[in-house]
């Protein structure tokens, strides 16, 4: 097999291991909004410093006699690192889901390094190839074709988190990754088994043949599984469209209905007072008008409409927000729906904010109903990169704040602690009382 200098080695590893943190990340936008991973220069500096931790170990463990378990200490402390990040930051959901993408990202860096190292070998002498220059000049045409593959699949990512967040949690997911181990495992087998061979031309050549196989394989099974999961989308999408249009055509047939009964009734009640005038019957026009103004009911809906909802682009959030709408109506409470501004979040951060607005109207309106006035205020904008949802209701004199999720009076319980639970790492919350008021604010990360 093929034997390079310590420091040859230790450069080709670092760049290796550059590349394979990047793409690792490169289809988790939602794990780089921490702290310290949320701007680029800060995420390529982790990108780095891991990779150099990497190279030195693995330059370390490399150059002395050692057994298979002792090599794979490098990889243990690469993996267990960014475990042990995922962990503090609550990301371990995401576990499965980054052990896959982390394979494919494997995969391919190794297919194209073969291939360059091969085709190194074959236009100039193996001798070269193993030298410094030789390995410098691999690496330099490596790390140009990982910029120009990063750019190329640059539309892949939001169509991967989709995939990602929605199959997470689900037996497709483990179905996935389950798939995704056995070609690993048929991968690291056969490099083993070809690092035995004498000519290390035929054992480059063909674990390069290998791994473009296997990555092949990962690039349809992904490619079909994500046109699966779009189609699947789509489906829902105008399942969701469908039950919109049929409860707004619903909402819009009643008001009309409304409006028709008001004309009748209106015709009838200026014919009513108009005889009464007409026989000077004051008495009688006084008691008319009492009876008329005594039936008069004040709306209890805010009357949203669809043009209200122009700033939201989800349709499926659109859904939400109407059907939250239509439920507080049937709570007899006033819900107002604020978005002065279009909404230009990821579809991940629209579905996470679907999941707060489902997670809180639901428990708010009910207590509302009982309180004067039976008012509830959405807002929904973006500030400072940040998507901000509000909700104003009211409360009664005696409520008080319970630890920072809670609000308590003597017969009621607002609870929002399920919600702070179910929020990302870098989601914010705060519940605050002002007078006669409470007020919740979730704000999410837009990208």
């Amino acid at each position: 097999m093929i034997t390079v200098s310590r420091l040859s080695y230790t450069l080709a590893n670092f760049s290796l291991g550059f590349w394979f943190v990047y793409f690792q990340y490169y289809w988790f936008p939602r794990l780089r909004n921490e702290r310290f991973l949320h701007k680029e220069h800060f995420f390529l500096l982790y990108c780095a410093l891991l990779s150099a931790g990497f190279a030195l170990l693995n330059t370390a463990v490399s150059f002395v006699p050692a057994s298979t378990l002792v090599g794979a200490i490098p990889i243990v402390f690469f993996l267990g690192i960014e475990v042990g990040i995922m962990s503090y930051y609550h990301h371990l959901k995401y576990l499965p889901a980054f052990i896959d993408v982390t394979i494919l990202s494997y995969v391919l860096l190794e297919f194209i390094d073969m291939l360059v190292i091969s085709a190194t070998i074959q236009l100039t002498s193996m001798s070269f190839a193993v030298s410094f220059w030789g390995t410098f000049i691999e690496i330099v045409i490596d790390n140009i074709i990982y910029a120009i593959l990063g750019i190329a699949i640059w539309l892949t990512r939001a169509p991967m988190e989709n995939l990602i967040g929605d199959i997470m949690g689900r037996s497709t997911e483990y179905l996935f990754l389950g798939f995704m181990s056995v070609l690993a495992l048929a991968y690291i087998l056969f490099e083993y088994s070809l690092q035995k061979l004498q000519q290390s031309e035929q054992y480059l050549i063909f674990l390069a043949g290998i791994a473009g196989v296997l990555l092949v394989g990962l690039t349809l099974s992904t490619y079909i599984l994500m046109q699966t999961h779009l189609q699947e989308e789509h489906t829902q999408l105008q399942t969701q469209q469908h039950e919109f249009r049929e409860q707004y055509t619903a909402e819009l047939n009643r008001q009309m209905a409304a409006v028709r009964k008001f004309s009748h009734d209106y015709q009838n009640m200026l014919l009513g007072l108009g005889g009464y005038l007409e026989d000077k019957d004051y008495a009688g026009f006084r008691q008319l008008y009492i009876d008329i103004r005594s039936g008069w009911a004040t709306s209890n809906a805010a009357e949203l409409t669809i043009e209200d909802l122009d700033n939201v682009a989800s349709p499926s959030l659109k859904f939400q927000l109407y059907h939250n709408y239509l439920l507080a109506q049937q709570n007899q409470v006033q819900l107002f729906v604020q978005t002065p501004e279009p909404l230009t979040a990821t579809v991940t951060a629209l579905k996470e904010l679907g999941d707060v607005i489902d997670q809180t109207l639901p428990v708010v309106l009910p207590v509302v109903s009982e309180l004067t006035p039976a008012m509830v205020t959405l807002e929904l904008r973006e500030v400072a990169g940040r998507l901000r949802f509000s909700l104003t209701f009211p409360v009664p004199l005696d409520a008080k704040l319970d630890g920072h999720t809670r609000v308590t009076t003597e017969q009621e319980v607002l609870d929002f602690s399920k919600l702070r639970e179910s929020l990302s790492q870098s989601a914010t919350m705060a519940l605050q009382l002002k007078l006669h008021w409470g007020q919740l604010i979730v704000t999410l990360p837009t990208g």
